[in-house]
């Protein structure tokens, strides 16, 4: 009998930094999104966006960017910056 636990949790959690890092380059390049900064970093099946926008609707779209990319869990911790 083998164990794979180590095996899955390394696969899950390289498919998370890959999620992440289409994400976070994904936010970068989209439109109306080029005067913030927002990264995305994942813990246990959830999205976080860290970092700040320049409004709302800055904030909305990166959440919206970021669940058509993962259907896993997004939560944002961006702040608005006027």
């Amino acid at each position: 009998m083998f164990n794979l636990s180590g095996i899955q949790e390394s696969f899950f959690g390289d498919r998370m930094a890959g999620v992440c890092q289409a994400i976070t380059s994904a936010l970068a390049f989209e439109s109306g999104l080029e005067k913030s900064n927002i990264s995305a970093t994942a813990e246990n099946d959830v999205i976080y966006l860290q970092g700040t926008a320049d409004s709302v609707e800055a904030i909305e779209t990166a959440i919206s960017l970021a669940s058509s990319i993962s259907n896993c869990r997004i939560l944002s911790h961006v702040e608005p910056v006027y």
